[in-house]
């Protein structure tokens, strides 16, 4: 790795190389304030087509994920660049703004960032790889590519790792070293963090080496319009690549399913389609598991149910048979202490009443806690049942999007080959 390839593009640096190369640092733009909103409008038109660029004109792509600041970084040179204030995308389809950059026309290329909540990573790819077709056929070549990471993501994983694997398989190689990997949002973390994370991003092993090994340049956003123009300065002063990868693919008729950047994606569909169905069953067995368990619960309910009926039914018994002996006794003693007994009779027959009356009263309470205990124990499972039903719902759609957008994938690349 080169020392010129890996070394970031720093303000304070690209300011001395302009410098001592006599370039002067001016910008025009349009004359209307730059359009911000906290929501982004339902339709962004681009400010020119593609037919009005032409082979010498100087056009530079932005690319990213969702929510890197794409947009942000176009609005400072052109008015047509709209800005929203929340990760939400507000760019669903490929956008080209125009700027006076350096006594010349720029053509800033605004692209869809992948993961976006409101659209498929396929879509995303057919339209970037259609742009880049069309752009090819009509002789358009590319200056460069600023490639946008926020510096503020706590980790560089998961969903960033397949973008980087899909971004290096989309340029290839010989096209990397026009790229400019550019860390944006420097404001929301702390100085010293920030620059950690950078040194994470740019080293041998990180996300970045292997991209910066085969020469793309570092640079920070972090200065607004004055490194976002020293960052465009320096693609205009470098040699252009003469095509992407996946243009000299499509070129050669490879559809685009079979590029090397289709089938990063076809890999990475083929993962969420494993996942889901793994998280599908998992939920079927973690609901087998919960039925069997309700099973069992209801079970011990019933076997503890009977064991308090029966229980009630001795002491029934039992009663009945003490108060049949004190009749009997009562009898035998009537005539020697007929009103003395009387009145103790009466007396033991109300506190028997008494006693049976409490017996009851427990035994109905208990009956009572039970069938609550009950319904809790159901309402609880309806209510595990309910959240796993709707976790493999999820899981379902997920694996039906996934499915779908291969489908998609490759009814356009059918699309593609029947039109060509």
């Amino acid at each position: 790795m080169s020392e010129r390839a890996a070394s970031p593009i720093h303000t304070p640096t690209l300011k001395r190389w302009l410098s001592q190369s006599g370039h002067n640092a001016k910008v025009t733009r349009g004359s209307h304030t730059k359009r911000r909103s906290s929501e982004c409008p339902q339709d962004s038109p681009p400010a020119i087509s593609l037919p009005d660029i032409q082979p010498d004109n100087i056009v530079i792509a932005v690319m990213g994920m969702t929510g890197v600041g794409k947009s942000t970084f176009i609005s400072y040179f052109s008015k047509t660049a709209v800005v929203g204030r929340s990760v939400r995308s507000c760019t669903s389809s490929i956008g080209i703004h125009t700027a006076f950059i350096e006594g010349q026309d720029v053509y800033l290329i605004d692209t869809p960032g992948f993961d976006d909540d409101t659209r498929s990573d396929t879509s995303i790819l057919i339209d970037i790889a259609a742009w880049l077709k069309k752009s090819y056929d009509d002789k358009v070549q590319l200056a460069g590519i600023i490639y946008l990471q926020r510096i503020s993501d706590n980790r560089f994983g998961g969903k960033s790792t397949q973008n980087i694997r899909l971004f290096k398989e989309l340029c290839g190689e010989k096209a990397l070293s026009c790229v400019v990997l550019t860390t944006s949002m420097w404001d929301l973390v702390p100085q010293e963090k920030a620059q950690q994370r950078e040194k994470e991003l740019i080293s041998k092993e990180g996300p970045w080496g292997e991209l910066i090994s085969h020469g793309c340049r570092v640079a920070r956003q972090d200065e607004g319009s004055v490194s976002a123009t020293m960052i465009i300065r320096h693609i205009i002063s470098q040699k252009r690549p003469d095509s992407l990868q996946i243009q000299d693919e499509m070129a050669d008729g490879t559809p685009l399913i079979r590029t090397k950047a289709g089938r990063v994606l076809e890999e990475t569909l083929d993962q969420n389609i494993r996942e889901a169905e793994e998280q599908m069953k998992q939920i079927k067995e973690e609901m087998e598991r919960l039925k069997a368990e309700k099973a069992e619960a209801e079970k011990k309910v019933a076997e503890a149910r009977k064991v308090t009926e029966e229980e009630e039914r001795k002491r029934e018994k039992q009663q009945a048979q003490k108060e049949k002996e004190e009749r009997e006794n009562e009898e035998a003693q009537r005539k020697q202490r007929e009103e003395k007994e009387k009145q103790e009779e009466e007396q033991r027959r109300r506190q028997a009443r008494e006693e049976l009356d409490e017996e009851r009263r427990k035994v109905e309470e208990e009956r009572k806690k039970m069938k609550e205990e009950r319904r809790k124990m159901e309402e609880e499972w309806r209510q595990k049942f309910n959240d796993f039903k709707q976790k493999y719902k999820s899981a379902e759609e997920k694996k039906k999007r996934n499915t779908e957008d291969k489908q998609t994938l490759y009814g356009w690349v059918k699309e593609k080959c029947i039109v060509m």
